[in-house]
């Protein structure tokens, strides 16, 4: 079988943090025999073509000069970009073109598209009179959360997925959200990101006085929430850190939020990080925080459980299905005395930290290992091609 996964949210270069959940999920069906072809959205730096671990990726350039290309510029997200950038809009509509059209080309060679995010899903719908291929969907949280909201973005929305053939959402939420916005449940079926439980494993030496939080530094991942949170905890702690791995355009301003705050010297922004910087540092910490405002499911919750990590997150969107009494915490969201309430408990009681951390190891092998979401993956492709093929 020979898939294209068209995506508009991939790692620029190898080593960045940014989309690596899709390449992931790439090269966990090239293990499996799928003969893979990326189709992503080209930014300045990247090249555009080039092959990783046997699997082609192609970006091509959607504006002149390349440099002025804004839609990743920054990271975020569309939504994120577009109201930073008025220019972007009119560039989306240049992106979509030349991606519905690289996405035909390549389908020539594939036995159906695997579509990540509604835009791409759009994309690979309407160059349909071009490849004549099926195509699966998958929505992640920003589509479904946010598009809709944007004008015209509901309509969108609906008329992309309801053109697939299969729709997959990561959480169950995102499953009812994406239900609601007019998408038949019975074409929707809920397959969770994997992780690699092979290379994120618990630590084999004593953890360090360390919070965690891994993302994208912007407004939904509700870092600075943590931020106000800290002093609290330090109090309490104050021999603790926080590490702080990601970026984005929120991180001047959470810097200075740190200044005011009187945390500076206890926050270290280490910018994006590879897998195993990422997996490094899980191994170190004690606890990770993840105080998202809108999470379809959050793939850095995954590998905090494969790393034998507990967890402190908020009750949104697809963090239950992952997180609940047995392997962390779970708080309000946009509360920072409930977050800092919850990780005090937690530092203060090693008992009940190291039966935790035993149960995320345990449900990360159970639910999430790659080889149990790549035989769900190659379940619904089969059953896609025979529904098509009749």
């Amino acid at each position: 079988m020979n898939v294209c996964l068209a995506t508009t949210v991939f790692p620029r270069w190898q080593g960045d943090g940014e989309g690596v959940f899709v390449w992931r999920t790439a090269r966990l069906l090239a293990r499996q025999g799928v003969g893979v072809y990326v189709v992503a959205m080209h930014s300045s730096g990247a090249k555009r073509r080039e092959t990783w671990d046997g699997i082609e990726i192609v970006r091509p350039p959607y504006w002149w000069p390349v440099r002025a290309e804004l839609l990743r510029r920054d990271g975020g997200g569309l939504p994120v970009t577009f109201r930073k950038y008025p220019l972007a809009k009119v560039q989306l509509l240049a992106f979509f073109g030349r991606h519905a059209l690289t996405i035909a080309q390549v389908a020539a060679q594939c036995d159906l598209i695997h579509a990540q995010f509604t835009l791409s899903a759009a994309a690979a719908q309407l160059a349909k009179v071009g490849h004549g291929r099926p195509v699966v969907a998958t929505v992640h949280g920003s589509d479904i959360y946010q598009v809709p909201h944007l004008p015209g973005g509901r309509w969108f929305s609906r008329w992309a997925l309801n053109g697939v053939e299969q729709v997959i959402a990561v959480s169950q939420d995102l499953a009812e959200a994406t239900a609601a916005l007019g998408i038949p449940k019975d074409k929707i079926r809920v397959i969770s990101n994997s992780v690699q439980v092979e290379l994120f494993q618990p630590a084999s030496s004593e953890r360090e006085p360390v919070l965690l939080f891994v993302g994208s530094l912007i407004e939904r991942k509700g870092l600075a929430h943590l931020l106000d949170a800290l002093p609290t905890v330090l109090e309490a702690h104050p021999e603790y850190r926080l590490v702080v791995i990601g970026d984005g355009p929120e991180r001047p301003f959470l810097h200075a939020q740190a200044l005011r705050n009187g945390v500076a010297d206890k926050v270290v922004f280490l910018g994006w990080g590879a897998s195993e910087i990422v997996r490094d540092w899980m191994q170190r910490a004690r606890l990770l925080v993840l105080p998202s405002v809108e999470e379809g499911q959050g793939v850095v919750l995954l590998e905090a459980l494969a790393s034998g990590l507990p967890v402190v997150a908020t009750e949104v969107g697809g963090i239950p299905d992952v997180i609940d009494e047995q392997v962390g915490r779970l708080v309000a969201a946009s509360d920072p005395q409930a977050l800092a309430s919850a990780i005090e408990g937690l530092l203060a009681n090693p008992a009940k930290w190291r039966k935790l951390a035993q149960s995320a190891r345990s449900r990360a092998e159970a639910r999430y290992s790659e080889a149990r979401i790549a035989r769900q993956l190659l379940q619904t492709y089969q059953s896609v091609l025979d529904n098509f093929l009749g």
